[in-house]
């Protein structure tokens, strides 16, 4: 039997928190961006969102016809129309654990079974994977760079992943592609039943605006398009979308080498302090500690807050930091994590 639903929430700090690492959001666009707000005038407010432009350029970026792309609030939501359109009593869908914890809600609203596979850290457990596809399994979801923990699937493993389930869809979710050293979503476009989703929340920074999108064979996105709102997306935020996805490029990538060094000096000072951080190619680090919620607090004292999974078996001890992609920020991070090991690490030595 399915658990039951209880409401999503983010556990948060009850002191005063100025820098927030717990949500893997990218680095706020220029404000000059807002100019393209302004240039729409008033009718960007009154009347109703047309996503079409958006999606015709998203889909010249993948060198797929418009029909093919889908945008949603979010790329949650394009999930969430997978869900409500391919599940339902008796069938199931198939999750790693850990993953986006959404994906579970989602298919249980939809009345589906949870199947999972084991895949906290290494290679994607494909063989696992496969053990797991029954005929009852109609969506596969792979979500790479993995969410909380960083790790990724390759190409190899996406195609033995949709070969074997033919009459599945298989969704593979690239919300942190962006930060990871290969972009799958040419070869993921490439198979005849996967679908590919990905967000303009994090390597963009547009998380405040809630655009994603879902690209794929155009029967299934169809379907998709008939099975939630027609104007899911607010016209400000596809037109601030619109024009970031034009002007943005050289700015993200940017942004993107500066996670890269962090991500790689955030690991080696968790793994120098103590504690055990996960291979990520995501722009946060898995890490697990001998008192995880000490320095989560700890944290949280000096005005930071990390992600805590309290009530999740599979990351029990476990702390994810984003990280923030801006010099100053990460020295401060640094600083008050080092703090927070070294005082952590003292008392067990005086236990």
């Amino acid at each position: 039997m399915n658990a039951p639903l209880t409401p999503y929430a983010v556990p948060r700090p009850s002191v005063p928190i100025d820098l927030w690492l717990d949500a893997n959001e990218g680095e706020a666009p220029p404000l000059e961006l807002l100019d393209a707000l302004r240039a729409a005038g008033g009718d960007a407010l009154r009347r109703y969102p047309d996503a079409r432009p958006l999606e015709a350029k998203l889909a010249a970026r993948l060198g797929l016809a418009a029909e093919q792309v889908l945008v949603t609030p979010g790329a949650d939501e394009a999930l969430d129309r997978a869900c409500r359109a391919h599940l339902g009593p008796g069938k199931r869908i198939l999750l790693a654990e850990p993953t986006f914890e959404m994906l579970s809600r989602y298919a249980r609203l939809a009345d589906a079974e949870v199947d999972s596979f084991e895949w906290v850290s290494g290679p994607f457990p494909v063989e696992a994977a496969l053990a797991r596809t029954t005929p009852a399994t109609a969506l596969v979801v792979v979500v790479t760079p993995n969410n909380p923990t960083g790790a990724v699937a390759t190409a190899s493993d996406l195609e033995r992943r949709s070969a074997a389930a033919p009459d599945a869809i298989v969704i593979v979710d690239l919300a942190y592609v962006g930060f990871a050293d290969e972009d799958l979503t040419a070869r993921a476009l490439a198979m005849p039943n996967v679908l590919v989703t990905r967000t303009l929340s994090k390597a963009w920074g547009l998380a405040g605006l809630r655009v994603g999108y879902v690209a794929g064979p155009r029967p299934i996105i169809d379907v998709l398009r008939a099975t939630g709102s027609p104007f899911g997306v607010s016209s400000p935020s596809l037109l601030l979308a619109e024009a970031w996805v034009e002007r943005g490029e050289e700015r993200v990538r940017s942004f993107v080498d500066r996670i890269r060094c962090e991500r790689a000096e955030l690991t080696r000072i968790l793994a120098t302090r103590g504690a055990t951080p996960l291979p990520s190619q995501a722009n946060f680090v898995l890490a697990r500690f001998a008192d995880a919620e000490a320095v989560h607090d700890a944290l949280a004292a000096s005005g930071i807050s990390v992600r805590i999974f309290p009530r999740r078996a599979s990351l029990e001890g476990c702390l994810r930091i984003t990280c923030p992609g801006n010099a100053a920020d990460f020295a401060r991070l640094t600083r008050a994590l080092e703090a927070a090991l070294s005082a952590s690490t003292g008392k067990e030595t005086r236990r």
